[in-house]
């Protein structure tokens, strides 16, 4: 089952840092400006934009940095294992996987150093360069880990965790460009960002740890062994009928 997994955390990966590669190069090979769909969408936003709008779309930006997705990644890794201590263990790996992601991003960032929109678009504040968005890459990240650390414990009650947290994630990278402080590109290279570490992540976990998240061990609690006491006695012969 592990090996299944990493083959499948692997290839997501592959797919995922492909697509990334391409928007990349894409991106590059534009001058770095923005890209007809970028242009398009960016006019869009520019000229939707009503008070309400603006004032929700700069609350929910504002939960995809800082405190809030370190605190969704502690919350992961305690919702993964259980114990005190392994779940120190594993918030601790958790909040590490946010903050070497953020950093490879930064790297990529730094490297490409895409300009951003024009400012007179901007309906929030921010710096430095564009590609990919660092709002979206992290809170993906963040969304992904507890997604992960839900699905570890309980499958049947992780589905409205795991839609709940997609949902956020896809919305905080929305606004990113809703606020005029992304190319939609940007905001598509985040989530290919994240999903690239996410799966790189999991495979190196399901390699390298493989009797942590690969599921508990057999002869575990949920699967407990039948009573040998059952088998072992001794049945009664039946009698002869007549």
């Amino acid at each position: 089952m592990n090996r299944g997994r990493g083959v499948g955390a692997g290839i997501s990966a592959g797919a995922a840092l492909l697509g990334f590669a391409a928007a990349g190069v894409l991106v590059v090979r534009h001058g770095g400006g923005g890209l007809p769909v970028d242009v398009d969408v960016h006019s869009w936003a520019v000229a939707h934009r009503p008070a309400v709008g603006v004032a929700t779309a700069r609350a929910v930006t504002a939960t995809g940095t800082g405190v809030v997705p370190y605190l969704l990644a502690l919350l992961a890794g305690c919702l993964a294992v259980r114990g005190t201590r392994p779940r120190l263990w594993a918030a601790a790996v958790a909040a590490a996987v946010l903050a070497c992601g953020q950093a490879v991003r930064y790297g990529v960032l730094t490297l490409i150093a895409r300009p951003r929109p024009p400012v007179d678009g901007w309906a929030t504040h921010a710096d430095g360069w564009s590609f990919p968005s660092g709002h979206t890459s992290t809170s993906a990240i963040a969304a992904g880990l507890v997604a992960a650390a839900v699905l570890l414990r309980s499958r049947r009650a992780a589905g409205p965790v795991v839609a709940a947290a997609g949902c956020w994630a896809v919305l905080v990278g929305l606004t990113r460009a809703y606020l005029g402080v992304h190319w939609f590109t940007d905001v598509v290279a985040g989530w290919l960002f994240a999903t690239a570490w996410l799966g790189a992540c999991a495979w190196a976990a399901l390699r390298f740890l493989p009797g942590i998240v690969g599921g508990p061990p057999r002869g575990s609690l949920r699967n407990p062994p039948r009573n040998p006491a059952r088998n072992t006695k001794a049945r009664r012969p039946r009698r002869p009928l007549g």
